[in-house]
């Protein structure tokens, strides 16, 4: 019954999306909810990534008509494409910016770790990767595990596609990355003494 009830706010969402392409595209808000992303500040979270993973590489950000979001390698560069109405979606179905962050951080996992390099591979293995890859940089931006992984209960399935894994393989390897990173900072912060 739940996820019936969120089914039918995604398509009703991205039915008044869809019907007003250029209304409020730039801009989402609430009254009252102040944490939901501006998509024009998607430049922004990418380069908190960024700044997290200490890559000196160059992220293209690009608007494009894709399904949702992904990572992609054009004449040498560097893109994350993805369709801003998918973006305006999971922003307000979900009602935080973790989750957005977390889709921006899945893909530059998904480049970081040579998966779009064309050396092909198991898929299911890539977005498990990618999954964890995002996992700890939410951890160092200072996301809790739950909103690290929030975003999966509105977009993953709960058994495994072709191309991605089910929603409780891809919450543990969140979950893997997060404690992988929570870990990795008590042991390099030196104890109070």
């Amino acid at each position: 019954m739940k996820q019936a009830a969120l089914l039918i706010a995604i398509i009703a969402t991205a039915t008044i999306c869809l019907a007003h392409p250029h209304g409020n595209r730039h801009s989402i808000s609430s009254p009252g909810d102040s944490s939901l992303v501006k998509i024009s500040s998607m430049q922004e979270m990418l380069q908190q990534i960024i700044n997290v993973i200490g890559a000196n590489e160059n992220f293209e950000l690009k608007e494009a008509n894709v399904l949702n979001i992904e990572a992609t390698i054009s004449n040498k560069k560097k893109y994350i494409v993805y369709n801003p109405t998918f973006i305006t979606t999971v922003n307000t179905v979900t009602k935080n910016k973790w989750s957005v962050i977390w889709l921006l951080a899945h893909e530059i996992g998904h480049h970081v770790n040579g998966h779009t390099s064309g050396s092909g591979g198991n898929h299911l293995a890539c977005e498990l990767e990618a999954d964890e890859f995002a996992g700890s940089i939410l951890y160092k931006l200072g996301a809790t595990l739950r909103e690290s992984q929030n975003v999966m209960f509105f977009i993953a399935k709960v058994e495994a596609s072709k191309t991605h894994p089910g929603r409780s393989s891809r919450l543990l390897a969140i979950e893997k990355g997060w404690t992988k990173a929570q870990n990795t900072q008590e042991v390099t912060t030196p104890a109070a003494n």
